[in-house]
Formats: C-alpha cells, sequence, structure tokens
C-alpha cells in the first residue's frame, strides 16, 4: 500500500533530496523574496529568510522607537514612583517588598537604557530592535557596556553613535532658533547623564541581584533560620539556590527611604536619558533620509 503526498502541507514540506537525509538538511521557500534558505537553526514554521526578516525589522524601527520614547521608556519611572507613593499606607515587611519592587525598576530602566546604547552602536550590523529586544542585563553584558563608556566624555559617548555632540550643538547655536538649540543640549547632556547613573549597576550587590533575578524572585525580610547570615532590619534579601553549586546565595539591599529615593531620581534620569537618545537618533536619522533614501542600516550587508 502506498502514501499519497499530502498536496497542501502544514507546516510547509521541507525539501529533502536523498544524499542529505543523513545530516537531516531542511529547506524552506522565504514568503517574501521567494529565495529557499535553511531551517537548521530555526523553527520549523519560519516562513521568511533572515535577509528579509532583517528588512522587516528595518522598517518597523522608527515607529518601534517613537512609541516607546512616549511609552515605554516611562513604564519603569512610572511603576517606581507609583510603588514609592504606596509605602505611606503599607506595614514594614511590605515597605520591604515594594522596596525591591523599586529596585527591580532601576534594574529594567538600566537594562534598557544599555540596550538601546549597544543597539545603536550595532546598527550597521544587525538590526536596532533585534539587538535592544534580545539584550539581557548580567556580568558579561555590564561589563562589554562599561568597556564601550567607561571613561568616555559626553562628547564621546554621543560620537561613538555618530550623533550629535555637544561640541556640535555650540557651533550651531548662532544657525538653529533658540528653542532648537536649547532642547540639543539638554538632550545631549541627559543622555551623558543617563549613562552614569547605569554605570553604578556594576557595583557589587547591584550586579549580583540583576543575576539572582534572572534565576529567583524568592525574597526575605529576615535570615535568621540561615546558619552565619544576617541583614540589617533596613534591608530585605534575595534568595537564589544555586544548584551546580549547591549553595543557597542571598544578596541583601538596603530599601529604607532615603535609599529609595536615590533609585527613584536614578530611574527618572535613565528614562530621560532614553528618551533623549532616541530623540536625537531620529533627527539625524531623518537628516540623512532627506539627503540619502536609503539609511545606513538599510545598506547593511
Amino acid at each position: 500500500m502506498t502514501s499519497q503526498r499530502p498536496t497542501e502541507p502544514y507546516p510547509r514540506e521541507p525539501y529533502r533530496v536523498e544524499t542529505d537525509r543523513r545530516h537531516d538538511v531542511a529547506i524552506a521557500s522565504c514568503d517574501d523574496c521567494g529565495d529557499e534558505f535553511d531551517l537548521t537553526a530555526v523553527d520549523p514554521r519560519t516562513r521568511v529568510c533572515a535577509t528579509c526578516w532583517d528588512r522587516s525589522l528595518d522598517a518597523i524601527e522608527v515607529a518601534f522607537l517613537d512609541n516607546y520614547a512616549k511609552f515605554g521608556a516611562k513604564a519603569h519611572r512610572t511603576v517606581a514612583e507609583a510603588l514609592f507613593r504606596s509605602q505611606a499606607l503599607a506595614d514594614p515587611d511590605d515597605r520591604k517588598v515594594i522596596g525591591m519592587r523599586i529596585v527591580e525598576e532601576y534594574l529594567n530602566a538600566a537594562q534598557d537604557l544599555m540596550a538601546l546604547y549597544v543597539a545603536l552602536r550595532r546598527r550597521r550590523e544587525q538590526p536596532l530592535l533585534s539587538t535592544f529586544t534580545n539584550f539581557e542585563l548580567n556580568a558579561p553584558s555590564v561589563a562589554a557596556f562599561r568597556i564601550l563608556t567607561a571613561g568616555r566624555t559626553a562628547d564621546e559617548l554621543l560620537r561613538d553613535l555618530q550623533l550629535p555632540t555637544l561640541a556640535d550643538v555650540d557651533a550651531a547655536r548662532g544657525d538653529i532658533p533658540r528653542r532648537d538649540w536649547r532642547q540639543f543640549a539638554a538632550a545631549v547632556m541627559a543622555v551623558a547623564n543617563g549613562i552614569e547613573r547605569v554605570q553604578k549597576v556594576d557595583q557589587g550587590v547591584l550586579l549580583e541581584l540583576a543575576d539572582g533575578l534572572n534565576q529567583s524572585s524568592a525574597i526575605t525580610h529576615k535570615l535568621e533560620w540561615l546558619p552565619d547570615r544576617a541583614m540589617n532590619p533596613d534591608q530585605v534579601a534575595l534568595v537564589v539556590l544555586n544548584q551546580r553549586r549547591r549553595v543557597l546565595m542571598t544578596h541583601a539591599l538596603a530599601v529604607h527611604e532615603p535609599q529609595l529615593e536615590v533609585f527613584i531620581d536614578a530611574i527618572d534620569k535613565i528614562t530621560a536619558a532614553a528618551r533623549d537618545l532616541i530623540w536625537l537618533y531620529l533627527h539625524v536619522r531623518d537628516s540623512v533620509a532627506l539627503d540619502d533614501p536609503q539609511p545606513d542600516r538599510v545598506r547593511r550587508s
């Protein structure tokens, strides 16, 4: 008895030849350009080739960044400020929970600004959206970010991104309206300020906490139940079980009101930096588009 080949395979039946069976080669045709591409390293339901996928991400870059600047970038500040206000009606233990959540929003805001900076640095290599959304805050990524930014002046940080610097803004002071000049100057300074705040993630317990949050969400307000552990009354700790090392790790952090105010201020500065960095980039991108209908990312090989 012979089986018949289905006329409408779903998902699409990969194309195979006899000599490829031992290597399990799977090929599909791109829905956009029609070219064949290898399915080996991707989900077999994938319908577009890598080139067309990158092109589609490039096409929505401006819309994504515009939306993120107006909405997404403010989310961490909005949540952190709402949590901070709620402390007034919370009991002492609940304040520690709230405090830890505020610190998490600080780390999330820091991750977004780092991701945005790295994505802009790499925009000639791969779509900005791809780098931004795949960025993870961890020890290697923080170390790499610090290598890119440590010791750099505001002008150097922006020059690395091929964006206007404070020197550029000063040079154009007489050629642009005063209001535009002030907006450019404020944006340049905000970016440098935000990056300076983000670099503090590299300090001890904050980086340990960021790594720990990728593994656990368990927190505790006391450590007496663990041998040889202690923390101050104004601290809260993240509890992480490291199965490979067979150790129980705790990362304690002060969450009293003055310290939380520092985090709230940092979130505000980081959020402003992300929005201003996007504003600068989109302004430059629009200016380049007037002279060149194919921006640099479209020409990426």
